[in-house]
């Protein structure tokens, strides 16, 4: 059974780059013969019997005054020639060691394009190295892919670089095979593109280069890690004293975007913390693995912001609520108590303006104190209307007929002061003066509003007694205290987005 660290719905392209492990032939006897296996490390003398299978001595290169025995380059190409010409384009005796297990989850998921990274490198390179180039061995995986599943497309690189030239290998990735496998892709589906690598068993410089050019994706479509796992013995022995070469029967798919995850995490949670959900989903998409129930949450999160408190909205969030990825890691009585919050909100319009009080913190986080001080003068205004509304201060007299039908921010505060009988010479009367002032004022000529420019409204001519020093928290509570007057408070503990807010935030900061 495929071993998956991660699912993935689909896959649409998937890069292997072919070493000298990646395939193997078999036999009539039933033997797989391995192309890497050239009797040292305590392998088998595979490549040896290879030859021997096909009725050619195996030759050597000459170089200089050195020699070097052939290898996987022309060893490939025999093979790739007999299975051509000698068995009728049958690839079916190419054994797929390392990539078998890949390529069938891969079909499962839709995967309709595979790209072979094979090596042919140039005559500047000695022959010690070029006698393993893995042109011919991409052929005849490319041959076998193609006799089992027709419908996948299958390219070829091959390109003339020295295995170990990092800059070249990169230029190549960056401007050929990358570039090619997202083209493959169709733009107009609405899903993600999704990119699988296999990179084990070829040179150590093409199997980073190409780790580090698909990890530079991530934040252009999904990329992941196909990691086949090793047999748990590479060449059993058969019964005759054959050793035969085995299958790797499991893989890892590992999200390359883990590599970024202990960079990125602070930058989560600064942006979480400011509130700025719209950054945190956009660090979060790549690491929906580990946070898919968060990278949600902050979409939502991100419709709040923007003030779309509406059917969507409060669609979006119960279905979030509802959702088998939030059961998974929270208690179902905090799932329950959620609920109710979010029922109380939908159906209460005194509940949703007070959740909003949330909006007026995060502004203060970002040290944005005219946002915060608008969102403010909005809430105020929105209490004090509930209370015109549902405690008719036209018909007890607070408010004048001209103002009845919209009554302005002017007329609200008349009319509260009124049904709590404040003249203007009290406190409350002169801070929501004030206030009133202050909104016109950024509204109708573009002003800023300040730390100070708050403490001001509070402080001057000893209104309130307003804390030393002057501080965002400050800010916050001479805000809170107003509208606690003014309008009826619930626990704002108990509020829905800001218990979400405080519970995401506390799973960000725990994760490792």
């Amino acid at each position: 059974m495929t071993n998956i660290v991660t699912e993935t719905s689909r896959v649409d392209t998937l890069i292997i780059t072919v070493g000298t492990r990646q395939i193997g032939w078999r036999s009539k006897e039933g033997v797989v013969r391995s192309f890497g296996a050239d009797g040292n490390i305590g392998y088998p003398a595979h490549v040896n019997q290879l030859y021997q299978e096909l009725g050619i001595e195996r030759g050597i290169y000459q170089e200089n005054d050195k020699t070097y025995p052939w290898s996987a380059r022309d060893l490939g190409q025999r093979y790739y020639d007999y299975a051509k010409e000698w068995l009728g384009d049958d690839f079916n005796q190419v054994e797929l060691l390392l990539d078998q297990k890949i390529i069938e989850a891969g079909i499962k998921k839709g995967l309709k394009h595979i790209i072979l990274w094979g090596t042919d490198q140039p005559e500047t390179v000695s022959w010690f190295y070029r006698r393993l180039d893995t042109l011919w061995l991409a052929e005849l995986m490319a041959g076998k892919i193609k006799n089992i599943f027709p419908d996948v497309r299958v390219d070829i690189h091959t390109p003339k670089i020295n295995a170990n030239d990092s800059d070249a290998i990169r230029k190549e990735l960056e401007f050929l095979v990358l570039k090619e496998a997202i083209n493959s892709f169709d733009t107009n589906q609405d899903e993600e593109f999704v990119l699988w690598i296999q990179n084990k068993g070829c040179t150590p410089a093409i199997a980073s280069g190409l780790e580090i050019c698909a990890a530079a994706l991530v934040r252009q479509c999904q990329v992941f890690n196909a990691s086949p796992d090793e047999p748990e013995e590479f060449f059993p022995t058969l019964a005759d004293g054959s050793r035969t070469a085995t299958h790797s029967q499991t893989f890892k798919l590992i999200p390359m975007g883990e590599y970024f995850w202990s960079l990125e995490r602070l930058r989560i949670i600064s942006a979480w913390e400011r509130g700025d959900f719209s950054e945190a989903q956009f660090w979060l998409r790549v690491h929906q693995n580990r946070h898919k129930v968060l990278y949600k949450l902050a979409g939502i999160l991100v419709k709040y912001t923007n003030c779309e408190s509406d059917k969507k909205f409060f669609q979006s969030l119960e279905e979030w609520l509802r959702s088998n990825d939030v059961s998974k890691i929270v208690n179902s009585q905090t799932i329950q108590t959620w609920q109710e919050q979010l029922r109380q909100m939908r159906q209460n319009g005194l509940i949703q303006a007070w959740e909003s009080t949330l909006l007026i913190e995060l502004p203060l986080y970002r040290q944005n104190y005219t946002a915060a001080f608008i969102q403010f003068a909005q809430v105020l205004e929105q209490l004090l209307y509930i209370q015109f509304r549902t405690e008719n201060w036209v018909v007890k007299g607070f408010i004048t007929s001209e103002g009845s039908n919209e009554p302005s921010l002017a007329d609200l505060i008349q009319a509260w002061c009124k049904s709590r009988k404040f003249s203007q010479d009290n406190k409350w009367y002169k801070v929501l003066y004030r206030i009133r002032k202050k909104r016109n004022k950024v509204i109708h000529e573009g002003a800023a509003v300040t730390l100070s420019d708050i403490r001001s409204m509070w402080a001057d001519e000893g209104l309130f007694s307003v804390k030393y020093p002057e501080t965002p928290e400050v800010a916050k509570d001479l805000m809170m205290d107003v509208l606690k007057e003014v309008g009826n408070p619930p626990n704002l503990d108990q509020l829905l987005l800001r218990s979400l807010y405080r519970w995401s935030l506390g799973v960000l900061k725990d994760a490792i």
